[in-house]
């Protein structure tokens, strides 16, 4: 059992997550490294020595004490090793920690949601027990707005956590809530997978917005004039299906406007109409938020081939129908001119191709040694 005080972390990704978190953890008086594979992003923060914010944690300016393009300098003494990137960067930041990663150092995703694809991935690079952890949700609401300056507009209010193996969700959860005091552990990795709502919401907008996008450039706002009753309909298909599927693995999964409400995302109007639309329509924090502009974006090239394409690999491994999602996925498909079938995650890529729901459940509670 792992029991000291984290004190050095690295933080793996420099987008918004990671960005926000340098500044959040910084001022909280941890011991920050931040890594970027970009020399473009990150030379911008290692010239000024730090990141400007606006939001939550103040107007002003957060010194950084490491900004890197080496992940073994940003690794060297961490106790724990966060990565902070889109989903579709998870198994090219596992390649990049797996040469510098040793047994003692947690490493988090924030967010996760990609089931055993991390762990699967460090085992090809020799991590034969890999202990990993994961949330359901980045830890904040937050955008760049230039280079070097991000706006944090709120900070999760629950983030559901599990570790693989579950037999250290406990454990690692009470070391990282120093970090990040809205983690809730909850009983697998699949607890963590079902409540990312990120999956479907945002393929069905950006689909039915498509026309708009193209036209204005994304000059409206994506989820309070985006996401209007129809639209909130699909949305809320999507989110039935979701809610089914979890059930079939024996997971309990809150409705998108109640687990909206819990996280601080919406209010008691958007939880008491119980529908994606008065979801986004009393969601303050995304109030303000403009569309994509272009399709060309991870609302697509990661929410579908990593979201919503997930949730369609396990439907079949449960045998769920899911008419609603693979509908998205094959119209965004032609749309995008891309074969999200094809990039996304499956079950093969996981390492679980031919389990059953019994034998996931038991791989993730106890291990590649169960």
């Amino acid at each position: 059992m792992l029991s000291s005080p984290i004190r050095t972390v690295a933080i793996i990704g420099a987008g918004n997550g990671g960005c926000a978190a340098a500044v959040d953890l910084t001022q909280r008086g941890f011991d920050v490294r931040l890594y970027g594979r970009s020399v473009t992003t990150v030379a911008p923060l290692q010239a000024r020595g730090g990141i400007a914010h606006e939001g939550v944690l103040g107007d002003g300016f957060t010194d950084v004490p490491l900004i890197t393009t080496e992940p073994a300098d940003a690794m060297r003494g961490a106790d724990a090793v966060i990565l902070m990137g889109p989903t579709q960067a998870h198994v090219s930041m596992a390649k990049t920690v797996a040469p510098h990663l040793h047994p003692e150092q947690i490493l988090f995703a924030a967010p996760g949601h990609t089931l055993t694809l991390l762990p699967y991935t460090l085992r090809q690079y020799g991590h034969t027990e890999p202990v990993i952890c994961e949330s359901a949700t980045l830890p904040y609401i937050c955008r760049k707005v230039a280079d070097g300056r991000i706006r944090i507009s709120r900070k999760a209010a629950v983030m559901r956590f599990a570790a693989f193996p579950a037999t250290r969700t406990a454990e690692l959860a009470a070391r990282l809530q120093p970090l990040f005091p809205a983690i809730s552990p909850v009983p697998t990795l699949l607890d963590t997978v079902f409540p990312y709502t990120n999956a479907i919401h945002h393929p069905a907008a950006l689909l039915c917005n498509i026309g708009r996008v193209e036209s204005t450039g994304g000059d409206f706002y994506h989820y309070y004039e985006g996401i209007t009753p129809s639209v909130g309909r699909i949305i809320d298909a999507l989110d039935g299906e979701r809610r089914t599927l979890a059930a079939a693995f024996g997971c309990h999964v809150d409705s998108l406007a109640d687990y909206f409400f819990q996280i601080g995302y919406t209010n008691d109007a958007g939880q008491d109409g119980g529908t994606a639309y008065s979801t986004f329509h009393y969601s303050e924090p995304n109030r303000w938020i403009k569309a994509p502009s272009s399709i060309d974006h991870r609302f697509f090239n990661e929410d579908i081939p990593y979201g919503l394409m997930l949730l369609t690999e396990l439907a079949a491994l449960a045998g769920v129908p899911m008419p609603t999602a693979d509908a998205v996925i094959a119209l965004a498909s032609i749309a995008a001119g891309k074969s999200y079938r094809e990039t996304g995650l499956t079950l093969e890529k996981m390492g679980i191709s031919g389990f059953s729901v019994e034998r996931l459940r038991a791989l993730l509670e106890r291990g590649y040694g169960s």
